[in-house]
């Protein structure tokens, strides 16, 4: 219900009487009821306030709309909300930054008006609208933002607040603040390290996530950071790519828009730096255009109508070696290690430095520092406080008039909508005109002082754990012909893995899980084949091992025996090389040692550089040595010789009897 402002001087006695024994009432009923406006406050009742306009002056009326939301299980009775605004101007970014975060229910400032609330029912809400008059005593003759806070209460009792704000435009307007909106133009997160062509269309489809980007960024002050593996998965496609990703690729070349590249597959730069690595994952891809020419066929495809052919998928940047680690997630060790892999520039979020500042000299690197409150009113469509935002940075001398705002790094198709929209509101308000990150880059000149902000022990300690697993992939690697065609793979995999766009999202823990699974699955792919028995008979055997190569290419491993008890000798080791997705035999010579009986040969890999690969496996071995042999052969002949001479003498011994006895 519209009011007009309302002055608690001229609320008569008798009235307020009245009020207080209509409020015991209300607490009486809401007592029987079960419902507690201070226990609903905090999570089953929200708030927000709105304002038509985002801007007002002297004299002009502020359409305002208030929504209560009910997500309890029970119906909110009628109450009331009060709006007031502090009559001071919000004239730099930090004061705005402190109006939006203060937390508080109480009334703040002049008393402008207060309306009725109906009923809110469970699960609903209820949008009330009011109109504010503007008298010029109450906002003073400043240009600048003021606040607005709306307090919701019901019985009396504070049940949920909100702030918002507009900006005043009595007296003199200062000069335009320079705004530039950085974007990463990336696909949604993903394991993959390369995007499949199916992907692609998708991707580059008339409402595709990459098209909607791209069209966000055209006609606007709009600064790209491309993830170069959508310009690597082009290319893996060959000659014959699609028609949506043809015109895709061609219109992001002909953009005029500063654009600059991601780390590959946007990986995480500062989780990387956190979990000890110097090395920042970088992935070739040279590999990928070698398997797409072999793939393609040599037929030239015939060009599609009203799409101009891609002469080169070959993507140049107009900024170079420039850094954007996520929000509010960098340490200060992190900018040197920044720096020996290649980057001489940064983008940050204010949420790292230590005071207010637009751009300026972190640990000797320039950068440009986005607004976390301006990016947070982007990426919520909130007009008004983008607006406030802005016309502090035109007001603030430590902005040295420009603002930035880095957008997320993975939107919904609504949200890109909304942000295009957002932004054009933006840019045609007269205290704001547009900006570029070379521009800040170039002006950069204050010393800043990074605050660290590291990223959860969790998230680091996983990532630790995965760029220890790509460690080992590229200590095996070395049994390959090519170790690139398994490396560069598996860094690219990796990279998405451990993608910005995954942070905050819950499945990211399942794609962690498939990755090491993964990571197992290619370490175990050369493998001794396990065997039956093997029966040696003799002093000396050559044991036969199979070794099982699945991979693409050819390997080259040293195959070596090891018995578990005195039975048998090893007398050497044999290195083979194994063709690819086949098997191949080692022999290892043995010998006989103690006698008959079993024993265990325990065969292991490695690469000749000594890099232990695939797991230890177990042959029996059944020894039946040939000395054993020979000595009862010998036995059994003297046994017989001794059987034989017996008789011999018998029948010598008869004949001597019959002789005596003639």
């Amino acid at each position: 219900m519209p009011s007009a402002v309302i002055s608690r001087d001229n609320r008569a006695s008798l009235g307020a009487l009245l009020v207080r024994w209509c409020g015991a009432l209300l607490v009486a009923a809401l007592m029987v009821t079960g419902f507690q406006p201070s226990a609903k406050a905090s999570n089953e009742v929200s708030l927000t306030l709105t304002p038509s306009a985002v801007s007002a002056g002297p004299g002009e009326t502020l359409l305002t709309s208030v929504t209560v939301t009910n997500e309890g299980t029970e119906e909110i009775p009628p109450g009331e909300v009060t709006i007031t605004a502090p009559s001071g101007v919000l004239n730099t970014l930090s004061d705005v930054d402190q109006w939006y975060s203060s937390s508080d229910t109480e009334q703040t400032g002049r008393f402008l008006a207060t309306f009725d609330v109906p009923a809110v029912a469970a699960g609903a809400k209820v949008i009330v609208s009011a109109e504010l008059p503007l008298a010029s005593g109450r906002f003073g003759s400043l240009w600048g933002p003021r606040g607005l806070a709306a307090d919701y209460q019901v019985s009396g009792v504070s049940t949920a607040s909100a702030r918002s704000s507009f900006v005043w435009t009595a007296g003199t307007a200062p000069s335009p603040a320079a705004m530039t909106t950085i974007l990463a133009l990336v696909p949604p997160a993903d394991s993959a390290g390369v995007l499949s062509t199916q992907k692609l269309v998708e991707l580059t489809s008339p409402s595709g996530v990459l098209t909607r980007q791209l069209q966000l960024a055209q006609g606007r002050s709009v600064t790209l950071g491309v993830d170069p593996r959508i310009i690597a998965s082009i290319a893996a496609v060959g000659d014959t790519i699609p028609e949506s990703v043809q015109l895709w690729l061609n219109q992001l070349k002909a953009l005029p828009n500063e654009s600059f590249l991601l780390p590959y597959a946007n990986a995480d730069i500062s989780a990387q730096a956190q979990a000890g690595s110097p090395t920042l994952l970088a992935p070739i891809t040279t590999d990928i255009s070698a398997i797409a020419a072999v793939s393609t066929s040599s037929a030239t495809p015939a060009p599609t109508p009203g799409v101009s052919e891609v002469t080169s998928v070959a993507f140049a940047p107009r900024l170079s070696s420039l850094a954007w680690p996520a929000g509010g997630t960098v340490s200060g060790s992190d900018l040197g290690i920044f720096s020996a892999n290649g980057f001489s520039q940064v983008i940050l979020s204010s949420q790292n430095l230590a005071k207010t500042a637009s751009t300026g000299i972190v640990s000797g690197m320039p950068a440009v520092v986005t607004n976390a409150g301006l990016s947070s009113a982007l990426s919520h469509d909130d007009v008004s406080r983008g607006a406030s935002y802005l016309a502090a940075a035109a007001l603030d001398p430590a902005a040295e008039g420009a603002v930035y705002a880095g957008l997320p790094r993975s939107f919904s198709i609504t949200g890109l909508s909304k942000t295009g929209q957002m932004l054009d509101s933006l840019a045609g308000l007269p205290w704001v005109t547009s900006g570029s990150v070379s521009t800040g880059l170039g002006s950069a000149t204050t010393e800043l002082t990074l605050v660290d902000s590291p990223e959860s022990e969790e998230r680091v300690g996983a990532v630790r754990t995965l760029l220890g697993q790509n460690a080992q992939v590229s200590s095996f690697s070395t049994i390959a012909e090519d170790p690139s065609l398994i490396t560069s793979p598996a860094a690219r995999d990796l990279a998405a893995v451990l993608s910005v766009s995954w942070l905050g999202d819950p499945e990211w823990g399942s794609a962690v899980a498939a990755h090491t699974a993964s990571t197992e699955k290619l370490l175990n792919s050369v493998s001794v084949v396990t065997s039956s028995t093997i029966n040696m008979v003799g002093g000396q055997a050559n044991i036969p091992i199979s070794v099982n190569n699945a991979l693409t290419q050819a390997v080259t491993v040293v195959v070596n025996a090891d018995p578990n008890n005195g039975r048998l000798l090893v007398n050497g080791e044999e290195t083979i090389t194994i063709q690819p997705e086949s098997q191949a035999k080692a022999r290892i010579p043995v010998q006989a040692q103690v006698g008959n009986g079993s024993a265990i040969l325990t065969v292991t890999l490695r690469s000749i550089e000594g890099v232990p690969v695939g797991q230890p496996v177990g042959i029996p071995v059944n020894v039946r040595a040939d000395w054993e042999t020979w000595g009862l052969t010998a036995v059994g002949i003297a046994f017989v010789g001794l059987i034989t001479a017996g008789v011999i003498r018998t029948l010598r011994r008869r004949k001597q009897g019959q002789s005596e006895d003639v």
